[in-house]
Parts: C-alpha cells; structure tokens; sequence
C-alpha cells in the first residue's frame, strides 16, 4: 500500500512500546541496502506522530555513523514525483512479526543532493503538539576504507551498523539499522587508455576497441564526456556499442563490463587529438581518461607492413631486475622485399630494452619450437648456475644470436653487430633454427632517457610474417627518489619505419640529413608501450643481533624481521660466512606491505670473548638496497664441553663446526652429509654416537665399513658387502629394468625417443680370467644387469684393478647392453654338490639362500684380495657420486631434452644406490665409531623427514647428535698437544658433546590432471596420441619418473619424450604418449608417475580402450545415391562400389543384395533391389587412397599452388610428377620421384577374381594382397506393400551386404538410396 506523493516506507506504520507515539518509514529492524561508500550521505525520511491528547517531547539518540535533522533543503527540494520513487521497499514483514524491512534509496536522486546540506548538525529532541506528525529525515555515511586501488581488484559489499533511541519519558521505541555499503570503482581496459594510430590513409576506416568495466559488487551509472580536441565535430571520430550505435555512457551492473568501438574515418591529412573523460556518477573520485591520437598522411594506398599482433603493449606490473617480454608480429602484404627499421621514442629513463627477431615458418601448420643451443654463445654458463642471479655488471649490454631463417615461405635477413652477450638475458619460445642450419641475429640497444635510436631492423620478404620479442628490463631506482617502492607508470612509442629493400641486406641507418629514395617513400608504424615499473625495497629490524653470553654446544635462537615497504613482491636472501652463525640461505619472497621472521641460530664451538659476524641481507632485485645486520656474541664454556675439541674435531666437510645444515629438504626425500671425526690424540679413541629418540626416524647416522682390521686383513664385514653388493645391485630396478617389453613404435608416426650417447664415449667394459674365491667366484660383470633392453646404461663404471685400465677422473656412464655385455661360465658353491649357473642372471636361490651362504668360505683367498678391494673402492665411488651430485632443489635449465632426461635418471639410481649401500652393509648404523691415532672416520647422516600433504609440516628440522667420549679425559690427556697447560680437577666424564642437524623443510606434491584416459573404440594396431598432465602444487622443482607395469599390454603405451623430467613450482607439463594396441578387447593399464623426491607422492593414472579387430577390407563409401527412376525399372545411372584389401593376405568377399523379406523395409512401401550389370568382368578397377596418402596428396596440391605464384617451373614439374605417381597415373619424376614408397604402386587388376553365386544380385571376389575392385551396381524399385499409398519423391532405400566366405561376423552394410517417381 503507497501514498500518493509520499515514498514507499511512509505506508510502514509501528507503535512505540506504551503507545504514545507512532513511527511511520523506520521500522524496528531496517536493511538498508545497496549503499555507495562514497562519503556521500544517504537519506532516509520518517515521520513521529503523538498519539495523546497532550504535547509530547520525543528524545533523540544516536549511535554509529548516524544523525537526525528535522529540517534538510535536500529532502524539502525532492519533487512529489520523485518522493514516490525515492523509497523502494524490497523486503516488508508484517508489522507483529517485527522482523528486519529491506530498504533502498534511489541513487540517482541523492546525486542531486547538495552535500553541504548534510553537513549541517542533527536534533536531540522534537515538540510535538497533540495528534501531530513531525518529519524527519535519518542520514547515514560510510567511510571509505584505506584500500589500495587498482586494475584487477575486486570491491565486495561491507556490513555497517547504527542504533537509535526514541524516547518519551518511559516510553520507547528502539531501531537497529544495517548498512550494506560498496565501493563503485570503474575500470578500462586495457589499462593504458590510449590509442594511437600512425600513418594513416584518407578515406580508410580504422577501429579499435576498449571496454569500460565495473569492478565492484554493486550497479553504477558512467559518462563519457570530451574534454580537449582539435576537432570540434567529431566528424571523423565514432563512439559506438556493440549494436552500432553512438555510445556516450550507461549502467553497467554488477561486475559487467560493456564494449566501446572507436571508430576513425580520417578526412584530411594532420594531427588528430581527443581527451576523453570516462566518469563514474555514483563516485566522482573514480575516473578515467583515455586519448586517442591519429596522424594521417597523404598517401592513397595501403601500407606495406601490417600489425598482426595488439596495437598497443602493455608489460602490466613489473619489478625493476626482471625481465619481461611481448612479441610483436609484423607481416609484410607487398609484393616486395620490406626492411623495417625500429626505434623507441619516449620515456625510456631507467629502462634496458632488447628485442630478438624470428620468422613463423614456411607455412602455419608447423610448430614454433625453439632451440636453446642455437639461442645462446653462451648456454653452458647459463646452465651451469642452478639458480639465476643478478648479478653487478652492465645491465645495457646487448645481446648477440646469429641464425638464418631461410624457407620457402619467408625469410629474413638482419646485420650481424658483435656486442657483449648478457646472462640475465630471458630465453623465449619463439626462437628457432631455420631450415638452413644457420643462426640468425638478434640485436639489442639500449634506449636511454627521452633520446631516439636505432632500435633494431629487419628484412621481410613478401609473405613473410615476422615476430620480433621485445623485453624490457627496468633498473632500480635510489631509495630517494619519489618513486620508491611505488608503481610507476612509463610510456614509450615503437616506431617502424617500412621502405622498400635495396639488394638483399638491410642497410644501416643513414647519417642525419641525408636520406634515399626509398626512405623518401618510409611508412611509419606506431607501437605505444607502457608499463607500471616499481623497484621492491626493503627493511631488516634490528640492524644488531646481539646474543649476549651464549655457552659453548648450545643453541640460541634470535629473529631479523625482513619488511617489504613496496607495492610489489620483494625477494631477499641472507648471505654468511660463519661456523657458529646459521640461517636460511634460500631467497625468501615477501607479499607486498608484509613481512617475515628469519630465525638467527647460534651454536658456539669454542670459546670466544669477543665473537663478531656480518650478515648481508641481499635485495635479489634491487641490490642498491643491501642490508647488513652486525651479530655479537660472547661464547662461554661452563659445562666444559670445549674440552672434546681437545680430543677430536668435527669437520664438515674440510671446516671444523658443531653443525651440519641440510639446506632446503623435501618431505620424505633423503638427503645426505659426510662428517669427518678427526682424531687429534697420539692413541686411539672410542666415541659413543647417539641421536635425539624423538627424531630418530627422521634421520640416522652411519658409518663406511673398514676394509681391514689392525693386522691388515680383510675384515669379514668387507668380504659381506663384496658378495652382497654386486647380486643386489644387479637385482636393483635400475632405469628401466622393471619393463621387460620394448615399447612398440612401429605403425606409430611419432619420433623415438631421446637417443643415448655415442658407444665410442662410453667406457668400455675390460674382462679378466676370474679368480677363484673361497666358495664364491667374484665376476667383474657382476654388476652388469642383462636383463635390461638394448642400450640401457648403468650408473658407475667398474674398473678392476687386473683391468689397468685408465678412468677419467670424472664418473661416466657404462654401456652394458646385451650387444656388449660379457657372459661369465659358472658359479662354483662348494658343498655336498655342485652346479653351474650362467652369471647372465643367477637364481636368487644359489645366491641368496641360507644354504649355501653358510658353505661359504668367509676369508678369502690372496688372489680374491684385489676382487673384494675393487668393490669396496667402487662402493666408495658410488657413495662420492651420491654426496656430490645428489639435488634435493633440482636444477631447471637443461640444453636439450636429452639431457634433462638423463639428468633425472641419474637422480633416481642415486636414490636407489642408497637403499643398496645400506642394505648390503657397506653402510653401517654408527653407535661406536673407533678412531684410529691421528687418524679419520667418516660419519654419514642421511636425513629423511616424514610429511604429508594433508599435514602441515615444521619449516624447520632442528635435531641433535649426541657424541660421547668412552675413555676417561684423564687417560688422554698425555697424548695430546695440551697436557702441558690443561688438566682436570677429577677423573669424570666429560658432558655429552651435542652436535646440531639443521634443515629447511619444503613441500614436493606431484598431481595429474586426470587420473583416468580413456580412448575410446579403436582398432588393433591404430595409434593414437594421448598425454599426461602433471602438476606440480609446491613451490620447488619436481622431478617425476613415469614407469609402466611391465606387462605384455604396457608395450602398448610408447612415450614420445619427457618420460623423466621435471616441472618447475605451480606449474604443468603435458607429457606426450602413443598409444597403439596389439590385441583386441578390453584395454586396461596403470601407468605410475613417480615423485623422485618424494617416494610416498606418486599417483597412478589408468589407461582404457575398447580395442576391435582390425579392418580387413576397406569400402570407400558406404552409401551410393541413385537418381530418380520409377518403380519396376532399373536406374538409368550407375553407382561403383569400391572395395580395398587391407591385409597383406588374399581375401574371399561375399557382397550380394539384402531381399525384401530380409531387410525389414517394406513399411516404407518401395525398396530397392541391386543388381551387377552382366559385364563386370570389364569394368576397370578405380584406385583407393588411404588416408596418409590423401593427406599427401593435399599438401603437395598447396605447394604447387604456391609455386605456380612464384611462377618457379621446375618446382612445378617436380610436385606435378610427384602427384601423378600417389595417384596411380604412371607419372615420371625429375629425380624425386624415389621418395615414392613402393607400397603405393598400383596393383595388379590381373590378380582380381569375381564368380557370379546368384543370377545378378550375388558375387564372390578374390582380392589378392593390397588389391582392390570397382564393382558397377545398378537398382530396381519394387513396392514392397501394395497397400502402402506411394507418393512421388518418396525415398527408397536398400541394402548390400559384404562379408568373407568364413567370417559372417564381421559383416559391412552398404546403403542404396534414390527417389521414386510415378508413371503418369
């Protein structure tokens, strides 16, 4: 129910609670919705009305962003028009539910509102006289919050409350108000708001595109006014939607954008210029201004050169020190050759730019694939750093590749300018090796300040596209400047200038002031740039760490607090030189405004007055930024446990510390370090080694067995790991031992996969008479696994010592396939029998079992001395290569695929050769560790910590080795170099010795886009390809491993490449599969995708297909049209029915004519019946392509296309022989016509036998190997239902049916079609 001239609130009528006043538009509860936090006030008009015979006086209170005036100009000066309107109530409860009453004002009214009004102070109390109503007006505001604006931030709804009292003496009336407030921001896109058309050509339209979008939760209203032009009319300038109409503002809801079409038709030659000014009428703060600018010139034709890629270049968000990229794609639409001359013009100030060109191929079906040798002179360095750094030197230094693009569809030609090559320099996609085999060149100025230079210049053939990748590298500001830390936005201009090419070299730019006649004729190309450039800078709290007294063998802790005091993510990483100082090294990323605690570890190891350290805080990308934190500390010996150092010294590896720091390790990885324990005594020593119980699982202590024991023998531990390491090792799933099946490639037109070295690198394998040993003959290949397939490689050569063979000093890879593998004769056990076992691949129970282990002999023979030596020394290879090429961070840039691929395998045998160094006890748990005098053991602590996903692990690993002295300080101190001016008050022990082992825990979590792949229905031996997509969740490098079952059907799924690899953080890789079946049925296999770090993060994919049988014959088209005919007379036409031999074997085809009776279609009231004309045996054979042919055919067709425009008669004759040879006509090439296989002869008509079974509607046909038949078939209409009325053109249907003489089952049905006309 409304009022007339009164809002919609006016009909909502409450009582207080005695009754003696009413209020009317302000219920108890009130939503006010649909808010704009502009700081604008909004109204909401109510009327109080005394109930009583006598005056009463109403007090006021308010509570919140609130206040009530009884008089406002703004609400007296609403219309009574607009009063009604004013007020839209959404949501109205009845009045005794006194529920909550939804509210919106009308924004466009309020827009009117003079602000200066609301400003005014409200009332505390209102006179009313008996039975009257006064009216007032509620006005509520909500501030803005302090948020940070900009493109791309979403803006949400916010809740505000408020509270008013109404009272009259003891009678009141209580409103709890609810805000729901939004802020109305307006945006463009793209965010450089400028449009900029160069060289323009009168009477040509021009369009460009932008879109003006709401990006918050609540509807605005925006305009587009002009603000400076230098065209008044506008004649040549449109503004239209997207349904062409003139465009000048609008409503935009909730998160919508609309499109705005510039359209500009240039009349006359000059400068156009138009400000415009986009504003949102909801919030006078948010706007934006947008210009176009257009230069035409006076030509009449069409520009040579034209812009494929965007108009205009945004870099969007950039921090200084990083490099980001655009490619720019320009095609040349001339008939002839076009040199390209760049430069930048503009705010070019603190910026690096380079650009590199490259063509796009011959033509658009191939890939853009980049080669990373041919990229850089330089790759080995660059691959060489795991981790990029910026580094001090000049960051204008430009960088030179040389390649040449040459093909038939374009090429290009650039001059070849020598200048220094820069690392930080980023690699691109676009970058590739042309057919040719040589490099192009890129090259590189920087552009300085607001001067003009010679940017860059090109060669473009007609036709031809290029694509040139400009990057920009922005330079730190100071710490002074006014852009510190804050978004700075610069613009630049590429201009192209496009002239026609003299000779076949671009040439140099010309002196000033002097110019030829085709730079006379130059067209000029504008490219408008931007970007938001701002340097990260950040603070290190407190500049001191002072740790105070801290005692020797105990940890203190301290934190730096690192904040980032930019708008852009800052990345910082701690450097030290320290033995008692520890703290992440790993750069650390900090969110913009926000900060991170380091932890500052302090482990003293000796004692030390005055002990000070520096740590260099490093900005990775602003390194003018460096902090420096100065850390004091005073080192103390209370426990006396400096006193072991007086006995032995912990060395990691060659540094004497009381630590040992893993760096960055993933959970359920295993890491590994070498603790050298030095003996300083002149006699030896027993030390007790111990580990936290609380972290014992996560990490252990081992020790290397002793060759000999102190009289020089051989130990029986030694002579264990000698037997048992080589048939471990060989049991060992090494590479791709696991699959005893050859991936089937054949039939699949996909590239093997990656090659392995050369046989001539690799070190060969040297055989020896073997020596006998007591029970057990040691082989030199006993480490050589047989059952792998051809060129498996192994990890470590074995070179024993009757082999004087010299090894490079650096570990290769071994060659042991089976084509040169080195077969032994026996195994001799000795016992109640004997038996001879080939050692190709010995039964695990001759080898393992405990029978035959308790007949061996446990000491050696002398001549098995030099065996058991040779493996245990290669055992301490193996445990060498481990600790120094074992990566817990794996590295990410490789130089070819190859090599990532062996990268990766070498990762997973080493992970593997520690479970066997343990497990054959080469490695031994460390509890007493014996110290020879003067001498050194090694201690070897493998980490491993356990973790889940689904739990959040520690970022640190803090646990403690406990060494203990067993012999007594007393005893030992005359052997050592301080028994002069050290003793001890009594004969105690000393305290236990607490040695730290320190880690950073990271994440590695592999997933897969899709844990099931099904194929569908193919055929036997049909390929098909597939892939894998793995994701990487964690912020560290994966390395994935994929491994098949093994089985017969694995053979199946071949991978192109990328089978071991790995995925850089938050990212995914598509790993390529072929899959082509050998058997029929009912496909199912898993393929397991393995974390190489994380040996409990590994997920399984399944593959599934419905596999049919293959075709044995093929029919070109399984329905053959008539033309009309009538019914009872065979067609005037005849149709051919052409059937192939798809099988290397004579087949026997039955094809006849399905009966009426059969074919179920006498409903329909006419079939057709198919009959072969007498003379089929006539009837010439009509060629069949299969479908790798056709597609031949078809490429050929467009290259000689191409060559006929080129007018090029020799390519002509070439493709036109090579076509009639595909096609069967007896073409003769010009020489290449040997690319021809021969499988595409045809064959024989000869070899084609058909035998009529029944009068003209059965045959039989003999298709010898390959061959094919054209058999002519004409058709008979027939009524098959008299009663069936039949119209003219009523469609008839029939059916062939063709089968072998011995398989039924595999029956194709061929339809006839035609039209039925009747007599007249």
């Amino acid at each position: 129910m409304t009022v007339r001239g009164q809002p919609a609130n006016y009909a909502l009528l409450w009582r207080s609670a005695e009754g003696r006043f009413s209020v009317r538009g302000l219920p108890p509860r009130v939503h006010l919705d649909r808010v704009y936090t502009n700081g604008l006030h909004a109204l909401v008009p109510f009327w109080i009305t005394n109930e009583t015979d006598q005056d009463v006086t109403v007090e006021l209170a308010t509570e919140g962003p609130l206040k009530v005036q009884q008089q406002n100009a703004n609400w007296s000066a609403v219309s009574t028009a607009q009063r009604e309107t004013y007020v839209d109530v959404t949501t109205a409860p009845a009045a005794e539910d006194r529920g909550e009453v939804t509210m919106v004002c009308s924004a466009t009214i309020q827009r009117e509102f003079s602000e200066v009004f609301n400003q005014l102070g409200g009332v505390s109390s209102v006179q009313l006289a008996a039975r009257k109503t006064a009216e007032l007006v509620l006005l509520f505001v909500a501030e803005a919050a302090e948020t940070d604006s900009g493109d791309g931030q979403r803006y949400e709804y916010e809740t505000h409350g408020g509270h008013v009292t109404l009272r009259a003496d003891t009678d009141l009336y209580d409103v709890t108000l609810r805000a729901s407030t939004c802020r109305s921001v307006l945006e463009m896109e793209p965010p450089t708001s400028r449009i900029y058309i160069d060289d323009c050509v009168i009477g040509r339209t021009y369009e460009r595109a932008l879109r003006v979008r709401n990006a918050s939760a609540i509807g605005l209203d925006w305009t587009m006014t002009v603000v400076e032009t230098t065209d008044p009319s506008l004649s040549a300038l449109q503004l239209l939607d997207s349904d062409m109409r003139p465009l000048s503002g609008g409503h935009l809801g909730a998160r919508g954008d609309t499109q705005v079409l510039v359209r500009y038709t240039p009349h006359a030659a000059g400068e156009f210029l138009s400000r415009f000014l986009v504003e949102n009428s909801n919030d006078p703060a948010s706007l934006r201004y947008w210009v176009f600018r257009a230069r035409v010139s006076q030509r009449q034709k069409l520009r040579r050169v034209e812009l494929l890629s965007d108009p205009d270049i945004s870099f969007g968000d950039c921090t200084s020190g990083v490099w980001y990229s655009r490619d720019i794609r320009f095609k040349n639409v001339s008939d002839t050759p076009v040199v390209m001359r760049l430069r930048v013009e503009g705010n070019t100030g603190g910026l690096t730019m380079k650009s590199a060109v490259r063509a796009d191929g011959a033509s658009a079906s191939e890939p853009n694939t980049a080669d990373a040798d041919a990229l850089f002179p330089t790759l080995s360095e660059l691959i060489s750093s795991r981790r990029p750094s910026i580094t001090d030197d000049n960051p204008s230094d430009a960088l030179t590749v040389t390649d040449d693009v040459g093909s038939e569809g374009g090429s290009a030609e650039l001059s070849s300018r020598v200048t220094p090559a820069d690392d930080s320099m980023p690699v691109g996609d676009g970058v590739r090796t042309g057919e040719s085999g040589r490099r192009f060149v890129a090259r590189a100025r920087a552009a300085r300040g607001h001067k003009t230079a010679l940017f860059d210049e090109m060669l473009i053939k007609p036709g031809a596209v290029r694509t040139m990748t400009l990057s920009l590298l922005g330079n730190p500001v100071s710490s002074t400047s006014v852009s510190a830390g804050q978004f700075e936005r610069q613009s630049f201009t590429l201009f192209g200038e496009s002239s026609t090419a003299v000779g076949t070299q671009p040439t140099t730019a010309p002196p000033p002031g002097t110019a030829s006649n085709s730079e006379r004729n130059a067209e000029r190309l504008s490219i408008p740039c931007t970007a938001n450039m701002c340097t990260p800078f950040v603070r290190v709290v407190p500049p001191l760490l002072d740790f105070g007294s801290v005692d020797v063998g105990t940890l203190k802790s301290l934190y730096l607090r690192v904040e980032n005091l930019s708008q852009v993510a800052a990345t910082v990483q701690c450097k030290l030189e320290s033995k008692v100082i520890t703290c992440t090294r790993a750069p650390i990323t900090i969110a913009p405004q926000q900060s991170v605690s380091v932890r500052v570890d302090s482990y003293p190891r000796r004692v030390n007055a005055r002990y000070r350290k520096q740590i260099i805080v490093r900005n990775i990308h602003n390194r003018l930024n460096d902090s420096v934190v100065e850390v004091r500390s005073t080192h103390v010996d209370r426990r006396r446990v400096a006193f072991h150092n007086l006995f032995y010294q912990t060395l990691v590896p060659a540094n004497e510390q009381n630590f040992v720091d893993f760096g960055l390790v993933p959970l359920n990885a295993r890491s590994l370090r070498r603790v050298n324990l030095r003996n300083v005594c002149r006699c030896p020593l027993a030390i007790e080694v111990a580990a936290d119980a609380a972290d014992a699982g996560a990490f252990s202590a081992y020790t290397v067995v002793p060759q000999r024991d102190g009289s020089g023998r051989l130990t029986d531990a030694a002579c264990q790991v000698a037997r048992r390491l080589p048939l471990l090792e060989r049991q060992a799933a090494m590479h791709s031992n696991i699959e005893k099946f050859k991936e089937r490639t054949a039939g699949a037109t996909v590239p093997e996969a990656a090659a392995l070295p050369p046989r001539s690198s690799l070190c060969p394998v040297a055989v020896a008479p073997v020596p006998r040993t007591a029970g057990l003959t040691l082989q030199p290949d006993m480490f050589i696994d047989k059952s792998v397939e051809q060129g498996h490689v192994c990890l470590m050569p074995f070179a024993p010592p009757w082999n004087q063979a010299v090894l490079p000093p650096s570990l290769e890879y071994l060659d042991i396939s089976p084509a040169t593998a080195t077969r032994r004769n026996v195994v001799r056990i000795r016992g109640n029998g004997s038996s001879d076992i080939m050692a190709a691949v010995p039964p695990e129970s001759a080898l393992l079992s405990s029978e035959a282990a308790n007949n061996l002999d446990m000491l050696p023979a002398d001549e098995d001395v030099e065996m058991i030596v040779s493996v245990i020394e290669r055992a301490e290879q193996i445990l060498e290569e481990i600790i120094e090429r074992l990566d817990m961070i794996p590295q990410t840039l490789f130089a070819s695929p190859e090599a990532e691929n062996a990268y990766v395998r070498r990762q997973v045998d080493l992970h593997k050769y520690i479970d066997l160094l343990v497990e054959s006890g080469f490695l031994r748990p460390a509890h007493h560790v014996r110290l020879t005098a003067l001498g050194t053991e090694s201690l070897i602590v493998i980490l491993q910590p356990a973790g889940t996903p689904d739990k959040p692990a520690p970022l640190r690993f803090d646990a403690n080795l406990y060494f203990k002295l067993v012999d007594r300080p007393g005893d030992l101190l005359p052997f050592t170099d301080s028994a002069a001016v050290v003793s001890f008050a009594s004969a105690d022990q000393l305290p236990v010795r607490r040695f730290l082992v320190q880690a950073a825990l990271v994440q590695s979590e592999l997933e897969l886009g899709q844990k099931s792949i099904n194929v569908g229905n193919m055929q036997v031996d049909e390929a098909c390809r597939k892939y894998l997509v793995i994701q990487n969740r964690s912020e560290t490098p994966l390395m994935y491993a994929i491994r098949k079952t093994g089985s017969i059907a694995s053979g199946d799924i071949c991978f192109v490449d990328s089978r071991y690899g790995i995925v850089r953080g938050f990212d995914s890789r598509k790993v390529v599969f072929v899959f082509s079946p050998s058997l029929h049925g009912a496909y199912s296999e898993q393929i397991s995708i393995a974390n190489v770090l994380n040996a409990r993060g590994g997920k399984k994919a399944t593959l599934k297909a419905a596999v049919r049988r293959q075709s044995k014959f093929y029919i070109q088209s399984l329905r053959l049209e008539f033309d009309t005919l009538a019914p009872g007379r065979p067609s005037t036409d005849v149709q051919v029915l052409a059937i192939k031999n798809m099988t290397p074997k004579t087949r026997h085809l039955i094809v006849k004519s399905l009966l009426a009776s059969e074919d179920g279609f006498s409903d329909v009231g006419v079939v057709l019946e198919a009959r072969f004309p007498p003379n089929i045996a006539a009837a010439q054979p009509t060629r069949l392509l299969d479908r790798e042919t056709e597609e031949k055919i078809e490429s050929l067709e467009q290259k000689l296309k191409i060559a006929v425009r080129k007018n090029r008669p020799e390519k002509v004759e070439k493709y036109q022989a090579k076509l009639a040879k595909l096609r069967g006509s007896g073409g003769v090439g010009n020489g290449d016509s040997d690319s021809i296989q021969a499988t595409d002869a045809v064959p024989d008509p000869a070899g084609v036998q058909i035998r009529r079974l029944a009068d003209d509607t059965q045959l039989e046909v003999e298709l010898p190997p390959g061959g094919d038949v054209s058999i002519p078939v004409v058709v008979t209409a027939r009524l098959a239902d008299p009663k069936v009325d039949i119209k003219t053109g009523a469609n008839a249907l029939g059916t062939l049916v063709v089968h072998e003489v011995k398989d039924k089952d595999n029956v194709k049905l061929v339809t006839l079609a035609a039209s039925v006309v009747l007599d007249q």
